[in-house]
């Protein structure tokens, strides 16, 4: 039984703590950290989110004991492994002092602020006799997973366009509002885009180049981006994020990928199932793997502990890439000119 130490109960702690809830198998939250005692103790019916559990609940915790300090989690050596999934800008420290401890980690995406800010955290995780993956839960998730295995295989041909796409609105329920503060979040760009470019990294691998376009906030919070990534003439790759639509409109996320025989296309907000477009006229609804993606992502790096083998589907440096990803194409916005990808 695999120790688990839950540092942050906001949004995503709250999807996370549920995934342990049915995996009591091989996990048991056993510590709950949160500044906010009402959050630490059970009371989450506050706390909003766009996609899975997405309004809180009070809930009852039974013995899980509730910590107000991050440290006390990480130095406790009644905990296997801590789950991170705080604001952005401390995902750093948090890492590096619990693979220090000894402590396996799974740590909420992105992996930092920046590229340069992942490199401590790199350097930890190559060092450390545990086990690291940043939670990239789009990499696990059904409809993505279907995507990744028919560019793989080939079954419709060579890919010939790919647009992703991450839509919302404005994220006014986080604590504090820390999701619209770029020096906590980064901004859509690399709290909500990030996934996409993750993804795109994980399917194409690095484009020869990037130009993007996007706009902000007064504060410099970046709301909108979208880019296009340059790997060949025959492929065409679009990826959009932006979290600036008023709140009626909700959250999507989705994508369509044309390929030589057939066409992929998925949109969460549609309620209808990911559906293939084949070129003779015909469709087909494919099924899916059962769980979302932070189910299956707690999952395997459960899995991965237990058989005491590194996490390959979602490894630290690629993690790092997705953040010099965006990083870049914010870049090419800033400059109004295609950016190099080295």
């Amino acid at each position: 039984m695999i120790r688990v130490g839950l540092i942050g109960a906001g949004f995503i702690g709250r999807n996370h703590f549920n995934q342990y809830q049915e995996l009591t198998d091989r996990a048991k939250i056993v510590a709950l950290c949160d500044a906010v005692e009402a959050r630490r103790t059970g009371d989450w019916s506050g706390i909003g989110g766009n996609i899975g559990d997405a309004q809180g609940s009070r809930r009852d915790l039974g013995d899980i004991r509730p910590v107000a300090d991050w440290r006390e989690i990480v130095g406790d050596p009644g905990i296997d492994m801590v789950d991170i999934c705080v604001p952005t800008g401390m995902h750093p420290e948090m890492t590096v002092a619990a693979l220090n401890a000894g402590k396996h980690v799974l740590c909420e995406k992105p992996m930092a602020l920046t590229a340069e800010a992942c490199a401590p955290v790199l350097a930890a995780a190559e060092k450390a006799a545990t086990k690291c993956m940043i939670a990239q839960c789009i990499r696990f998730w059904p409809e993505y997973v279907f995507l990744k295995q028919v560019f793989d295989d080939k079954r419709f041909g060579a890919l010939k366009a790919l647009h992703l796409r991450r839509q919302a609105a404005t994220p006014t329920y986080t604590l504090n509002n820390w999701a619209l503060d770029p020096a906590l979040s980064g901004g859509a760009i690399l709290d909500l885009h990030v996934h996409d470019t993750d993804f795109a990294l994980f399917l194409l691998g690095k484009p020869k180049s990037v130009c993007a376009q996007m706009y902000k906030q007064l504060n410099g919070s970046v709301d909108r981006v979208s880019a296009l990534w340059h790997y060949n003439p025959d492929l065409i790759v679009h990826i959009e994020g932006c979290w600036d639509w008023p709140a009626a409109f909700g959250f999507n996320m989705g994508f369509s990928a044309i390929f030589e025989k057939a066409a992929v296309l998925f949109d969460i907000s549609s309620g209808k199932p990911l559906t293939v477009l084949r070129s003779d006229g015909g469709t087909e609804t494919p099924a899916m793997l059962p769980k979302d993606g932070y189910f299956r992502e707690i999952e395997y790096f459960l899995d991965c502990i237990a058989k005491n083998q590194t996490p390959k589907i979602s490894t630290p440096r690629e993690s790092r890439d997705a953040v010099a990803m965006a990083t870049a194409e914010q870049r090419s916005a800033e400059l109004g000119q295609p950016v190099e990808i080295q």
